[in-house]
């Protein structure tokens, strides 16, 4: 099979799968790994897919699509460390911090591991398990319901507790940014905690990989210009203008 048909294929099959593994379609082409992996960088450059950590995913899916957080994990595992690396760079002993549930700011829990003299408030459970080993962190977990198919809280009980804190750097997750659309996710009752999470913080931070800009979400939790800062990774040369953004009041934040 030439390489153009078997590329197409590629295509097909991620589009109606919504994510594949990189070994599942080594089997399905029965070619070798190289071989796969250049065939998803061809495509990726092309913009016909989304290269993650150990597979793709389609660019296709609607505004309400969600993939499963074991795929979001997988998905620019890299670029997400390194976003993780960059933003502990702001956080300061004694500080308090909230991190909003989300694959990215697990990635900063698991950067923040020894820290110590924080206070760490979060609504998702797999971060709070992170870092409820190090008792020189005072972790507080947000009540509410776990959403099925992931680890955050939601609902009226977390929104309760959170009106009634105030900290002092929010890092904050999202589905998609636009300039014109503004911030967006995927699930209404997440939307609602992450509107409520921009109005405790002395500093609100994006974190966001570039797979995330210039695309929409089904859900808008608020205009670009409500947080202060967004950490991206490098990529997002390619994706947008950041002096459009500082035109906004948003300062972006390179990870190298």
């Amino acid at each position: 099979m030439l390489q153009d048909e078997r590329t197409e294929r590629i295509v097909q099959y991620i589009n109606k799968q919504g994510f594949v593994k990189t070994n599942e379609l080594i089997d399905l082409f029965k070619v070798s790994k190289p071989t796969i992996i250049r065939d998803l960088l061809k495509l990726e450059k092309d913009g016909s897919i989304i290269r993650t950590h150990g597979g793709a995913k389609s660019i296709h899916k609607g505004t309400n699509f969600e993939p499963t957080h074991m795929t979001k994990e997988q998905t620019s595992y890299s670029e997400k460390e390194s976003i993780a690396i960059k933003a502990k760079e702001l956080v300061q002993p004694g500080e308090t911090i909230l991190l909003d549930s989300g694959t990215t700011t697990l990635m900063l829990a698991k950067q923040l591991v020894n820290f110590e003299n924080i206070t760490v408030i979060t609504n998702d459970i797999k971060i709070a398990m992170c870092l409820s080993e190090n008792d020189s962190i005072d972790l507080v977990v947000l009540g509410g319901q776990r959403r099925k198919g992931v680890y955050s809280l939601i609902g009226p009980l977390t929104e309760s507790i959170l009106n009634q804190l105030h900290v002092d750097k929010v890092f904050l997750g999202a589905d998609a940014i636009d300039l014109q659309n503004g911030i967006t996710n995927s699930n209404i009752d997440e939307s609602n905690i992450k509107k409520t999470m921009l109005t405790i913080g002395n500093s609100i931070i994006l974190l966001a990989d570039s797979s995330k800009f210039n695309c929409a979400a089904f859900m808008k939790i608020d205009e670009v210009s409500a947080v202060h800062f967004i950490i991206t990774d490098n990529g997002i040369h390619k994706k947008i203008s950041v002096k459009q953004f500082k035109e906004q009041g948003v300062e972006i934040l390179i990870a190298e």
